[in-house]
């Protein structure tokens, strides 16, 4: 009964696209409405992704129903959509079956044709559905594609320049009326010659101003009425009754209070101001995805199969597992596989972070979307599709920008209160300066309009916009910086601890080490070759099946040496190996093994002390019951191990080592690298609780290990940082995945991360400092030493937008291992 339960349970994941946000006002609204669904888990709205992440419970409440939640507030869903051109042209009365086959995939939400055109237009869920299986589903009843339009990733750069060409022409609109004004507001005698009897400056300013705050504003008052309609408000709440107040009081006292003060150079200033801002914000916004864009564009659009012998290009989202794939020189690859012909250098860049070029032969992977540089390279497909690294990494990227961190969700709770309390602000103040100019003898030179322009002041000024642009700016910037740099920040989460780490714990074997056994050291005894010396004992290893025999017979490979014919070989478990090669007796093994066949090893017995307090495995090797040689092994060190330690303890970062291994070999690695905390001998199942142990003192922690033995500890640190492969990053455990096998990556993930969180607090400090000191101001808190009129304030108030994302975007610089 329980097992139903859960199953009924279950949660699934919905991205939903939302057109109208502009604010974090916005995006409380929404996700409050969302979560006041049945069955809603969890909801997530990304400001600068105009995105809603929803965990939903599907027995419980249907997309449809999410979709009304979200309209409710005023704002629009937007399904994902993309329009097909069919070959051949289907004939009118085939459409209705077409339609029929394409709505049975799981996930289409609608289909739509387009007779004239051949066309098929579908919107779909974008977790479910994909053009491929579109495509094969066409197939099916004798059609294909011919032409694609619409894509996802086209559609959000068009919405973006759509954007901003509507901002920007009606921003256009705006300055082309508001500069007359200005000028007829300033110096209206220099039009009075030319005007016919009875018309004024003033009603020549109506007749400039009407067009302005109608068709200007019309973004403003769309945004706000339909908020208003839902019971809501947002930011074009603040800014339609601030230009509204401004105007409709300049319209009656045109018409109705002749020879009062108007506004109508405040309202169209106010407006031009404000579609300067959201136009610069629109532009900025855009360059924000940049980076999670160019990791879209990495994948070619086709690709050359090589079937019965010819090679044809098709696209590649139809390259199946197992095809076989032509790769000039100067392509891209298409999909993951390894080479099957050919050698060449491949850039791994755009995938790693990488930029020297890695030699590919025979048997090695290659990645899809890296670059393949000089000579021809036939590949095997192993993974296609969403399976493929890049597509892991870009669905990685996208779930790591709409995550919250503490810090975004602390504005939003801010925000949502912040509307309704500016409005009140905005009455307060109009009903104080009311009473201060009608009632005490205080400011004689002013009338009641000038409380209406401080409280006009006071309404465009406030700014919820950059507090609520503030992390997600920074956030994308540094999430899609990082996945160009080979690190792939999972959540914002463990993006905003990053800085408050003390304590650094590494795994050694796989982590700090290659995790397997090398060659360090081969002492010949008496004046023996050290090569005759590695031929004779590699040769005796070659078919022990031992891990350390294996690393003999790698390093002899490595060194190019020849092996030799073997007469007789014999294996003693747990003790060494006898061979008989060339009418030799070779016998290599422990010094147990030594002393049973009466060799003595005494000659390099001073080298074994220092050898094994280094922590490594000792072999003795004997030719016809005399010392040959001693041999050393150990899991050597990765390059850069000691200099990634260097740089983070200069960062201030206690670093400890945490193993399964015996304390003498752990001191020793610890020794090489510079850690001189080591927490030895622990269990894989109990490393989480080493690392509870380091946060009850009250240290902040983060674990670097291999994703997969450390996985318990890397949930259990406050930043997990997994390594990947290069060729697989789909690491459940850790919240930040190095696609790179290189330590140095951890030094660049934290200072990203404190860059990142660095820009995150300075867009809230200066979004807070803008707002606390300039409401005061535009309230007349200062006057008459200052005195800030509304479109100034307006003016500003676009700006600090602005400057929170122009600021973020500066993390678009930032540079691998910075001094």
């Amino acid at each position: 009964m329980s097992e139903q339960n859960n199953k009924e349970n279950e949660t699934e994941r919905l991205s939903l696209r939302i057109e109208g946000m502009h604010c974090a006002t916005c995006v409380a609204t929404i996700e409050k409405a969302l979560l006041q669904q049945n069955g809603v888990a969890k909801a997530s709205v990304n400001l600068l992704e105009e995105k809603a992440t929803i965990d939903f419970v599907p027995n419980k409440v249907k997309r449809e129903d999410l979709e009304a939640a979200v309209a409710s507030t005023g704002y629009t869903p937007r399904r994902a959509a993309m329009t097909l051109t069919l070959s051949p042209t289907p004939r009118s009365d085939e459409w209705s079956y077409i339609k029929e086959k394409v709505a049975d995939i799981a996930g289409v939400l609608s289909v739509t044709e387009h007779i004239m055109s051949g066309r098929l237009t579908i919107e779909y869920d974008e977790v479910l559905v994909t053009l491929k299986i579109v495509r094969n589903q066409l197939k099916t009843i004798g059609f294909d594609i011919v032409a694609e339009m619409d894509t996802d990733i086209d559609r959000e750069a068009m919405t973006r320049k759509v954007e901003i060409r509507y901002y920007s022409l009606r921003l256009t609109f705006a300055v082309i009326f508001t500069l007359p004004i200005v000028v007829i507001s300033f110096f209206p005698w220099l039009i009075i010659p030319y005007l016919p009897p009875g018309i004024t400056p003033i009603m020549i300013l109506f007749l400039l101003t009407t067009p302005v705050q109608f068709f200007g504003g019309y973004p403003f008052y769309k945004s706000a009425l339909n908020a208003a309609r839902h019971g809501k408000t947002n930011m074009d709440t603040l800014i339609m009754l601030g230009t509204s107040v401004a105007y409709f009081y300049s319209v009656a006292a045109t018409f109705l209070l002749p020879g009062q003060e108007v506004f109508y150079g405040s309202a169209a200033m106010l407006l031009s101001f404000i579609l300067l801002g959201r136009t610069l914000e629109a532009i900025a916004k855009g360059r924000t995805s940049q980076a999670i864009r160019a990791l879209m564009d990495l994948q070619p659009k086709t690709a050359v199969v090589i079937r019965n012998g010819e090679e044809i290009t098709i696209p590649t989202e139809d390259v199946e597992v197992e095809d076989r794939l032509l790769i000039r020189p100067g392509a891209q690859v298409p999909v993951d596989g390894y080479v099957i012909e050919g050698q060449s250098s491949v850039n791994e860049a755009m995938i790693t972070g990488e930029s020297i070029p890695v030699s590919k032969k025979v048997d090695d992977e290659v990645v899809g979307g890296t670059i393949n540089e000089t000579g021809i390279l036939v590949i095997e497909a192993t993974r296609v599709g969403s399976d493929t690294v890049l597509a892991q990494i870009i669905t990685m990227v996208e779930e790591a920008q709409t995550h919250k961190p503490p810090i975004q969700r602390k504005a939003d709770a801010i925000a949502e209160k912040f509307v309704p309390f500016i409005i009140l602000l905005s009455a307060i103040v109009f009903s104080v300066w009311f009473a201060l100019i009608t009632y005490t003898p205080w400011y004689p030179g002013l009338s009641w309009i000038a409380a209406l322009g401080f409280s006009i002041a006071v309404l465009v000024a406030a700014c919820p916009c950059a507090l609520g642009l503030a992390t997600p700016a920074a956030l994308m910037v540094g999430i899609g910086r990082g996945a160009q740099l080979g690190i792939l920040i999972k959540t914002g989460e463990g993006l905003e601890v990053i800085p408050q780490v003390d304590t650094m714990v590494f795994d050694k074997t796989g982590t700090l080490t290659t995790g397997k056994p090398t060659v360090t050291d081969i002492i010949p005894a008496g004046e023996i070759d050290s090569r005759e010396a590695l031929t004779l004992i590699a040769t005796a290893e070659k078919y022990s099946e031992h891990p350390l025999a294996n690393a003999i017979v790698q390093y002899a490979e490595e060194n190019n040496i020849q092996f030799l014919e073997i007469d007789d070989f014999d294996s003693f478990t747990g003790k060494g190996v006898k061979a008989s090669i060339t009418g030799f007796t070779i016998a290599v093994g422990n010094d147990t093994f030594m002393q049973e066949n009466e060799i003595d090893t005494g000659e390099l017995e001073p080298h074994l002390a220092q050898l094994q307090k280094d922590g490594k495995t000792t072999i003795f090797a004997a030719k016809d019951g005399t010392l040959l040689a001693l041999i050393a092994v150990a899991d050597t060190l990765k390059p850069n191990s000691a200099l990634a330690i260097e740089k983070l303890q200069k960062l201030n970062i206690d670093v400890v080592m945490l193993t399964g291994d015996k304390q003498r070999t752990a001191e020793a690695i610890g020794r090489q690298v510079g850690i001189t905390e080591i927490i030895a001998e622990v269990l894989p199942a109990d490393k989480a609780q080493q690392i509870q142990n380091l946060q009850t003192k009250n240290h902040t922690v983060a674990m670097t290990g291999d994703g997969i033995n450390d996985a318990p500890a890397l949930a259990q640190a406050d930043v997990g940082i997994a390594l990947g492969s290069g060729t697989d990053v789909s690491v459940e455990a850790g919240d930040i995945v190095l696609v790179r096998d290189n330590l140095l990556d951890v030094v660049t993930a934290v200072q990203l991360g404190k860059k990142t969180v660095s820009k995150i607090r300075q867009g809230f400090f200066w979004a807070l400092i803008y707002n606390i000191l300039l409401l005061p101001i535009a309230a007349g808190a200062l006057y008459p030493y200052v005195h800030l009129r509304p479109e100034w304030a307006a003016l500003a108030m676009a700006l600090s937008s602005v400057s929170v994302v122009t600021n973020a975007l500066l993390l678009q610089r930032f540079k691998k291992h910075p001094k």
